[in-house]
């Protein structure tokens, strides 16, 4: 059985995260434009970011970024926010190319709902954005019980936005 674990992103991880930002898999569809590791840092260490970061762990082993962030009253998503309890947006890429095409993905994203779920209990809804040309990304996102509810065009991209809410401590 497959065990996962999240820790707090933090300067031990810069240059692990500066390699993965580089892959060719994770560029396609995560580009930010950080390719030093001074950019990196910038960006991802931030003190100003509202976002929760993590490395996702598989087995033991460093596997994968995700980020978590309060989806407000005020911003590009407002309009797809749950009416009760909190909502949360979502975004991750496996970084460790031997993890890719083993079926992990959907494990991943369960993992990670249960672990935003056990810090904001007030959790109902999460969303997550990936490309229009992102289809695998959107099926395994689909899998894991998330559905669309819509489309928006930001930074020059095609997102899909998709949701998926959740009841309390329950996953779907």
């Amino acid at each position: 059985m497959l065990r996962s674990a999240f820790l707090p992103l933090a300067a031990e991880y810069l240059t692990l995260l500066h390699r993965w930002l580089q892959q060719p898999h994770v560029r396609e569809f995560w580009d930010d434009g950080d390719r030093t590791l001074e950019q990196v840092r910038a960006h991802y260490f931030a003190p100003e970011r509202d976002v929760l970061a993590f490395i996702f762990m598989l087995d033991g082993q460093p596997a994968g970024y995700v980020q978590a962030y309060p989806v407000t009253t005020e911003g590009d998503y407002t309009g797809w926010r749950s009416e009760t309890g909190e909502t949360w947006g979502i975004d991750l890429f496996i970084g460790e190319e031997k993890w890719l095409g083993r079926g992990v993905a959907v494990f991943v994203i369960r993992a990670v709902l249960a672990h935003l779920q056990g810090l904001r209990p007030a959790l109902r809804r999460v969303l997550i954005d990936p490309e229009e040309r992102n289809t695998r990304a959107r099926h395994v996102y689909a899998r894991a019980g998330f559905t669309e509810l819509g489309r928006v065009e930001l930074d020059g991209k095609r997102l899909v936005v998709m949701r998926l809410d959740v009841n309390g401590d329950e996953l779907p």
